[in-house]
């Protein structure tokens, strides 16, 4: 699926069931894109009170480098409701052929437990960073180990072993998960100083299994007599096993800060940019303001000009009021407007001159001869003004009045 494909899948099944939709899915999606084998799937999530819901899940495997081999680790990432706000649950998910190796960040159940998660704050701490410390812990300590398909018998109590020891169980193919632990037997011999082989004193508050930070490794039995006296483990070999025992927590809190500090420092980035691009469009903003302020004074600079003007128009005008010639306030700038005023003055005169010839006929002043002769005089001299109104008024760009 395209990340395209993804984030529909996603934004379809979280819709109305997480708070925060945009963050959790972008957070999602950025994990699967570094992740390939990592999906998404809507499943119910049992809680340990019994209760039930429906949650985001991103499974698959990550790769972990164990001892120079890459082996791929089944895990679940579960995002709860209010995601990013409340940290995710981490569990690994074992094959019908591993087993889960419970361990100091590992329970029995494959939940997993880091300061990572415990430490968990929104918008500081993502899914990239937790899966990149788990790839760091589970290089230091896999979470799970191949089921045995055989195990060397140990020999039975009260039998002194024949020969020389057995040597190592050998599979015909290499498992692509780390080797079993083989559960605690009995043993005919005294469990501590074994010569050859010794072992880590057991430490309080920790099961007697596992107490080492490596994974375990397949079991080596060794046949002594037992005849053979109890000897007392060397003082420089306890000093050497407490050292890399102490240099290998150290290591894998390195490892889990300098992940947690490239995940953050990679955020930082991404904000930086942000944070850039809006400072940006902030300087664009505001040097469009700035040209519209400037513009903006420059009219009212203008404005100015034209009110001052007009105040001297005024005052010249009213110095000038007892010398003013009417005909010389109505009279047009230009000549096209010119002769438009003039032909219409005479047009009107024409009309009033036909209007009141008309009424000298009705009033018996004139006789009907005469007055039909000046009627056609001046209706002639009124069509031709007119057409020189109607071409003035063209050649001026003005609309038609007749």
């Amino acid at each position: 699926m395209s990340q395209q494909q993804y984030s529909a899948y996603l934004k379809s099944q979280m819709q109305g069931k997480y708070t925060q939709l945009d963050l959790a899915k972008k957070d999602a999606l950025s994990l699967m894109h570094h992740y390939k084998d990592l999906q998404p799937k809507m499943d119910r999530f049992i809680y340990n009170d019994g209760s039930t819901k429906n949650l985001m899940s991103l499974c698959g495997t990550i790769p972990v480098n164990y001892k120079g081999t890459t082996y791929n680790i089944p895990i679940a990432i579960w995002l709860q409701e209010s995601h990013p706000q409340l940290p995710p649950l981490c569990f690994v998910k074992p094959t019908s052929n591993m087993q889960v190796k419970q361990g100091k960040h590992v329970d029995a159940n494959g939940r997993v437990y880091l300061p990572y998660l415990n430490e968990w704050t929104p918008h500081r701490h993502t899914l990239i960073g937790l899966t990149q410390v788990l790839v760091a812990m589970f290089g230091e300590e896999p979470p799970v180990f191949a089921k045995p398909k055989n195990r060397t018998p140990y020999p039975t109590p009260g039998y002194t072993a024949q020969g020389p020891p057995t040597t190592n169980y050998q599979p015909n193919v290499m498992s692509p998960y780390p080797p079993a632990m083989p559960s605690q037997q009995p043993t005919p011999y005294p469990a501590t100083n074994t010569p050859g082989y010794p072992g880590y004193p057991p430490q309080p508050g920790y099961p007697p299994v596992n107490t080492s930070p490596y994974p375990p490794q397949p079991h080596q039995p060794v046949v002594q007599p037992m005849q053979q006296k109890d000897q007392s483990l060397d003082e420089n070999m306890i000093k050497a096993s407490l050292r890399s025992a102490a240099n290998d927590r150290l290591k894998l809190r390195l490892k889990e800060t300098l992940s947690q500090a490239e995940a953050e420092n990679s955020q930082l980035k991404q904000v930086g940019s942000e944070l850039k691009g809006g400072q940006e469009r902030l300087q664009t903003i505001i040097k469009k303001l700035q040209l519209e302020i400037d513009e903006a004074d420059a009219n009212i600079i203008m404005l100015e000009q034209k009110n001052e003007e007009a105040k001297q128009e005024i005052e010249l005008t009213e110095k000038k009021q007892d010398d003013l010639d009417v005909d010389d306030i109505v009279m047009a700038t230009t000549p096209v407007y010119r002769q438009i005023v003039t032909s219409f003055a005479e047009e009107q005169a024409l009309e009033d001159t036909i209007y009141y010839l008309g009424e000298a006929l009705r009033k018996d002043v004139l006789d009907v001869d005469t007055f039909l002769k000046h009627v056609r005089s001046l209706s002639r001299q009124q069509f031709m003004l007119r057409a020189v109104i109607q071409k003035a008024r063209k050649s001026a760009g003005l609309a038609n009045i007749y």
